[in-house]
């Protein structure tokens, strides 16, 4: 007997014996996730079922954890100024305070370049991602330090 006829055979005797009577939704059509619009949305719902997804929704993924990340680093970056500032030693947290932007600064780049590359792959404009703005981030953890102190001439040094 062929595999095909044993699972039909076995189907059968399911349906003789009820075993697919009054299901959740008997009688109506399978409600199907997706825009139906989109041409590609029955291949994107088989590769979704088998675990399977496009390059650029992987790379969006990796993104958004990596986004977490970013954000967790920021917030130690936050937590050691706030300390220093508390205790107004910023010599003893200096080394600390910069390796934290310094892995700041690299994931948020990675994520950028990231970014760009998900936004040429991706399958149209409402796939796209904005991407983060580096430097601007980098100048609000920069503005959490101490204004260095002015440099004003010495009395002697000013002529009169």
């Amino acid at each position: 007997m062929s595999l095909e006829k044993a699972i039909e055979s076995q189907i059968q005797e399911a349906m003789a014996t009820g075993l697919f009577d009054n299901l959740p939704g008997a009688g109506r059509p399978l409600p199907l996730e997706g825009n139906e619009n989109d041409p590609n949305w029955l291949g994107h719902h088989l590769l979704r079922n088998a675990g399977v997804l496009p390059r650029w929704l992987d790379l969006a993924r990796e993104i958004e954890h990596d986004l977490r990340r970013l954000q967790q680093i920021d917030d130690d970056h936050r937590l050691l100024c706030d300390h220093a500032r508390a205790t107004g030693d910023w010599e003893a947290h200096r080394l600390a305070i910069g390796h934290a932007r310094q892995r700041y600064e690299t994931l948020a780049r990675d994520i950028r370049r990231r970014q760009d590359r998900l936004n040429l792959e991706a399958p149209g404009i409402r796939s796209e991602r904005p991407g983060l703005w580096v430097e601007y981030h980098l100048e609000r953890l920069d503005a959490r330090l101490p204004a260095p102190p002015e440099t004003r001439p010495a009395a002697d040094d000013v002529i009169p």
